[in-house]
């Protein structure tokens, strides 16, 4: 008898030294899920290297999910510390991962649809094919289309021109970026702005329904990480290499801190724009080569609502390459318009992103101040 009570005070004390180190193994995932929360308010102009800590939000998310499947087993009534944990950032939980029931979309919708077409570029390899590309956006009948990396030129730009013409859509554009609409446009281009590599904000004018909505398209900077760079740091990983992960992952955490630098201008002329048209319905899109959990997305939503969130369901993964899946294709709108039925087209993989898709109508329940153009 003296062995068992023995050998059962020592299990006791293992299960209370495991629940005490665990313990503390959960309050550190918590405490690194909040960070990663706050770091999208830090403007990497200043920050450059800590404003990217949303990056590792979803690592741990996970993290404190399987402490709640964990603690079910060893100790129900540690259950909460992680759940309080998810709790207290939900908005960004809602933000990277929505789910919404799906409601049937409004017969005076107007369908919407986002996406980088990357050139229309050919990569046999990697499975881009631009006359695939150009076939869906032409058979898509949304009513406007937004389409960044764009050409202005080319054999595969005309085929596309000729049959969105053919279809009845009018045009605007200002170098890779394009807006392609069904609907009426009001007046002359109202904003652009142009960068190197295709990246920029272009804006305009279009009647919906007798309103003048504000409809702008952005390419934001861009990673610029090469297939090589990433190809190192695989095989750095790969091999176990310290030396080689150290070195590969400065070359990256570099790349990465440099283009949320730019990016952050480039988002904070956007919130200028976004603020100086504020009195009419806006449709904010585009490629912004950021995760929900990031200060580009926090920026524009404190201004504008995210349509993925609103009737989204999922991560909604809009960049089509493997070992990323990430969300940076987005749609936004202001509080005069509702959302329905958003999502990601998963099925199309004839370019590096895929399309996101939404339907937007009035929402009834909001007034614009004003709905004149100047």
């Amino acid at each position: 008898m003296a062995m068992d009570t023995v050998k059962s005070k020592v299990g006791h004390g293992l299960r209370l030294m495991l629940v005490s180190v665990m313990t503390g193994a959960n309050v550190v995932t918590i405490l690194l899920l909040w960070v990663s929360c706050l770091s999208t308010h830090l403007d990497p102009a200043t920050y450059p290297k800590l404003s990217l800590g949303g990056l590792l939000f979803p690592v741990f998310l996970v993290l404190n999910l399987a402490f709640v499947f964990f603690w079910l087993i060893i100790s129900c009534r540690h259950v909460l510390l992680p759940i309080m944990g998810i709790i207290f950032c939900w908005n960004y939980v809602r933000d990277y991962c929505p789910i919404n029931l799906q409601k049937k979309v409004p017969e005076s919708a107007c369908k919407i649809m986002s996406y980088n077409v990357v050139g229309f570029n050919d990569d046999e390899e990697n499975g881009l094919d631009g006359y695939k590309t150009i076939e869906y956006i032409s058979k898509n009948n949304a009513d406007i289309i937004f389409l960044q990396e764009c050409p202005s030129g080319g054999k595969k730009y005309l085929e596309l021109a000729k049959r969105m013409t053919d279809s009845g859509y009018n045009v605007k554009a200002n170098g890779q970026l394009r807006i392609y609409s069904k609907l009426p446009f009001v007046g002359e281009t109202i904003y652009s702005e142009s960068k190197k590599k295709g990246n920029g904000t272009f804006a305009c004018m279009v009647e919906i329904k007798g309103d003048t909505v504000v409809l702008i398209n952005n390419h934001l900077e861009s990673n610029s990480i090469t297939e090589k760079e990433k190809d190192d740091y695989s095989e750095a990983l790969g091999f176990h290499d310290k030396d080689k992960v150290k070195a590969s992952g400065r070359v990256l955490l570099s790349r990465l801190s440099l283009a949320a630098t730019k990016r952050a201008e480039q988002t904070d002329s956007l919130c200028s724009l976004i603020r100086k048209y504020e009195r009419y319905d806006m449709i904010v899109c585009g490629d912004m080569n950021d995760t929900p959990i990031s200060y580009t997305y926090q920026q524009i939503a404190n201004l504008l609502k995210n349509a993925y969130e609103e009737s989204g369901t999922g991560l909604g993964i809009s960049f089509n390459r493997k070992g990323f899946p990430v969300r940076i294709d987005h749609i936004f709108t202001s509080k005069g318009l509702k959302s329905a039925r958003t999502f990601v087209n998963s099925k199309i993989s004839s370019s590096d992103h895929r399309p996101i898709i939404t339907n937007i109508y009035k929402n009834t329940e909001t007034k614009q101040a004003s709905n004149v153009p100047e």
